[in-house]
């Protein structure tokens, strides 16, 4: 058995840090980019296009010099890095309060290798998945993914706590799924979060709600909100989730706290807003949070649960 359920006094002791961020003014989240390279093709990224580049084998001192509540390890595909098990024992054995989660397209994905990350001290991990079927293999280039994270998910689920999320992007193209999908991660134990397709990446505009298609999206984010109170397992905000439909009707959403709330670090320890934008400074040189951004194009979770307010109704659902 693999487990990660923090304690009473790990939920509370991160409440108050919490606080402490908010009045400090420094980055809730981390989103610590480890490598671009990645063995998907998404139309919906480019980063599997990278052939080389730089990057680090201790992220401690990014981490130790910014000290959120959250990192969340990303990629390119993550768990192309070996050495990934002791990026995160370094980090864990030597910050206090600081809750890591990776996200990976689950193709890599084993038993064996899920139980390293946990025991190294992973705290969540999220597997991605747009579709229930073929069609996610389609969408993700690797022939057989949805298979293997199928039969996986279950597997990893009985043998964690609470810990695995589904990582889901909501798109024009799977409006008749996201519903399905939050049962799916149901029936399977796990819990589900949905963050809302951007074409910043890529320029690809294809995947983006459109008008013709708002009022079925306003429906299957109502379903979500009403499936959130009844199956619990939709780790999104209110906030964020009310917000998904006005974003999309307007294209865009302003007061944008990339580079405040959180910020995004290259392979190389470079500082950036988030992922899209350009680099501000080295970790290294970091001293206090730059001017807010002026971009108004997107509606990532990263970015509107970041800026989501405090209220009791989320306390009670962060320390449940």
């Amino acid at each position: 058995m693999f487990r990660r359920k923090m304690t009473v006094f790990q939920k509370f002791g991160g409440f108050f840090k919490y606080i402490r961020i908010k009045i400090l003014k420094t980055p809730i989240l981390i989103n610590l980019e480890v490598t671009k390279k990645c063995n998907a093709k998404c139309d919906i990224c480019d980063y599997w296009k990278t052939e080389s580049e730089s990057g680090f084998t201790d992220y401690l001192p990014v981490v130790q010099h910014i000290n959120p509540l959250v990192v969340t390890l990303v990629g390119g595909e993550p768990l192309l890095r070996k050495d990934l098990p002791d990026i995160i024992r370094r980090i864990k054995e030597n910050t206090n309060l600081v809750y890591i989660s990776l996200i990976t397209n689950g193709s890599l994905l084993t038993e064996e290798k899920a139980k390293k990350l946990w025991k190294a001290g992973l705290d969540q991990l999220s597997i991605s998945l747009d579709y229930l079927g073929i069609k996610h293999d389609e969408q993700r280039g690797i022939k057989g993914l949805y298979t293997h994270i199928s039969n996986l998910i279950p597997r990893l689920s009985a043998a964690s706590d609470n810990n695995i999320v589904l990582n889901t992007i909501i798109m024009k193209d799977n409006l008749d799924q996201i519903v399905d999908i939050a049962i799916q991660a149901y029936k399977w134990d796990v819990m589900v979060s949905y963050s809302t397709y951007t074409a910043l990446k890529t320029g690809n505009k294809a995947h983006i709600v459109t008008p013709e298609t708002l009022k079925r999206l306003r429906a299957v984010i109502a379903e979500i909100l009403k499936l959130k109170s009844d199956l619990g397992n939709i780790m999104n905000s209110d906030y964020y989730l009310k917000k998904i439909p006005i974003f999309l009707e307007a294209g865009s959403i302003g007061g944008c706290q990339a580079g405040r709330c959180f910020v995004h670090v290259t392979p190389d320890g470079y500082l950036k807003p988030c992922a899209e934008l350009p680099a501000f400074c080295h970790h290294s040189e970091y001293k206090e949070r730059p001017d807010a951004v002026n971009c108004d194009k997107c509606w990532s979770a990263c970015r509107g649960e970041s800026e989501a307010p405090l209220t009791l109704k989320r306390i009670m659902e962060f320390i449940r």
